[in-house]
């Protein structure tokens, strides 16, 4: 053997040794920090004099720091779970449905996994063993094993069998069965791909879309219906103003205000050439479109969508659907007709987002004050600082119209023409609920929010996400708060609480 080859050898050797002493020091360095970490743990709850605490217990409690609890069964399964997690644990998951001082109590059910990400360790947990059965032109397809347990689980929407493979839907039940399939852990989608005919290559658009808006084209080029949830300020409605452009012909968009329909026919016109293509329209506006035909529909906020009064737009006559939401819940339970309706639904995990760089958490300050007269003067005290670009949120028309009054402000609410116009040529400006969904303001510097829809969670998390648009370094979200409206309405707190936000309450 040559003596370079030897040298070399002995150096490879030399290496080795030297990492394997530096990983006996790190992995010795690891167990004196668990060492220190329990000690401090324990010191501190001596501090606190808990003079019964279990100090074996502690190692057990950091590997495994929750609790499940079963919240609702079917038939003698779970199908909803409380996940219990002390407020020391930085940790979100579904739906926060309360807090005490010291934890966090989460719902999370079979189909939270579709908006965003669950720890493996914890979806486990959460498996329901669902039926492999898909939905497709009014039949309910199975395996010939499974056909009859399909039978018998589902027979309320149900007509006759059709073979050993496919069950006849009833007429107009084929949401409502959809819905019940998502409910019991199965997405039922199968996927009805676009038809190359009808794509425009290249779209005529200048959107360029990120890659996780690609993705979401490809699903969307995949099932031809598709359910959007990312966070605010993520680019749901430049990514539909895209596919409007990709589409050949008639368009459809359906939004919750006439702010929002503003905001999107000036998108369509200022980044397409297909403009002509395209109907704006609220919810309210079914009686309009009702016997049209479109190649594309899509639902914008479309957590609105199941609500009894919008859900027969469902039924519109399209090729393709797309459904819209940062806020994919509903107050009603109905979480999973927002799937239903929609399509196969395309979420990420809002951490995912805020570690991009693509949105920022503002800062959120809650004043709680004694008399509603007081939220007047720390709105005063609010404007006499730089604020910058502000929002002064106001559910109250004659509440509202007084602080306009009084601070020289415009007041944006239901009977304002050109109101998306007023909001951005305003420095501060006060407006009514029609601002709290989908408006998207850049140069926002900070929000106020002085008077509110109750306990409204939905409303909470639409009125923050306007800072999610916003392009600035720091923004601010201010809440103004009586002692008796935190006591009765402070649930709407749990959407801000639920996204990692961190709230400075101020007495």
């Amino acid at each position: 053997m040559s003596k370079e080859i030897l040298s070399e050898l002995r150096e490879v050797e030399r290496s080795v040794s030297d990492a394997r002493s530096r990983l006996d020091a790190l992995t010795e360095r690891i167990q004196e920090l668990k060492k220190e970490i329990t000690e401090t743990i324990l010191r501190k709850i001596e501090e606190a004099r808990y003079t019964r605490f279990n100090p074996e217990a502690l190692p057990d409690f950091l590997a495994e720091p929750y609790v499940i609890m079963p919240k609702r069964t079917v038939k003698g399964k779970a199908v909803e779970w409380y996940v219990i997690v002390p407020k020391i644990i930085d940790f979100q998951l579904g739906w926060l449905e309360r807090s005490t001082r010291s934890y966090n109590i989460f719902l999370v059910n079979q189909y939270v996994r579709w908006f965003s990400e669950i720890p493996k360790e914890l979806e486990e947990k959460f498996q329901l063993k669902p039926l492999p059965v898909q939905v497709a032109d009014g039949l309910l397809l199975t395996r010939p094993e499974d056909q009859d347990e399909a039978w018998k689980r589902y027979r309320k929407w149900l007509s006759r069998r059709e073979g050993s493979e496919a069950i006849r839907i009833k007429r107009g039940s084929e949401f409502q069965l959809i819905a019940q399939i998502i409910e019991d852990g199965h997405l039922p989608f199968i996927p009805k791909p676009v038809d190359p005919e009808d794509v425009r290559l290249p779209p005529p658009t200048d959107i360029k879309l990120r890659d996780y808006q690609e993705d979401a084209w490809k699903k969307f080029l995949k099932y031809g219906a598709v359910g959007i949830f990312w966070p605010f300020g993520c680019g749901k409605s430049y990514f539909g103003t895209y596919a409007c452009a990709a589409i050949k012909g008639r368009k459809l968009v359906v939004v919750p205000t006439r702010t929002l329909k503003e905001q999107w026919l000036e998108y369509i016109r200022d980044h397409t050439t297909i403009d002509y293509e395209v109907e704006v329209e609220t919810y309210h506006a079914f009686h309009k479109v009702r016997n049209n035909e479109y190649a594309l529909v899509i639902f914008d906020e479309c957590q609105h969508l199941p609500a009894n009064t919008f859900i027969r737009l469902s039924t519109l006559k399209t090729k393709y659907r797309m459904g819209f939401s940062g806020s994919p819940y509903r107050e009603d339970g109905r979480v999973n007709y927002i799937i239903a309706l929609t399509g196969y639904p395309v979420g990420l995990s809002w951490d995912k987002f805020f570690e991009l760089g693509l949105i920022r958490k503002p800062q959120v300050t809650l004043f709680v004050l004694k008399r509603p007269k007081d939220k007047l003067r720390k709105l005063e005290q609010l404007l006499a600082q730089e604020t910058g670009k502000t929002i002064i949120f106001c559910d109250s028309i004659e509440l509202g119209e007084a602080i306009a009054k009084k601070h020289g402000l415009n007041f944006v609410h239901g009977q304002t023409a050109r109101r998306l116009e007023k909001i951005r040529e305003n420095e501060v400006v006060v407006v009514s609920r029609v601002g709290d969904e989908g408006i998207s303001i850049p140069e926002i510097d900070t929000l106020i929010e002085v008077d509110f829809l109750y306990g409204s969670r939905m409303q909470e998390s639409q009125r923050s996400g306007r800072l999610l648009h916003s392009k600035k370094e720091a923004t601010n979200h201010y809440i103004l708060m009586t002692e008796e409206e935190l006591e009765r309405y402070g649930k709407r707190l749990l959407a801000l609480y639920e996204r990692g936000y961190r709230i400075n309450i101020v007495r």
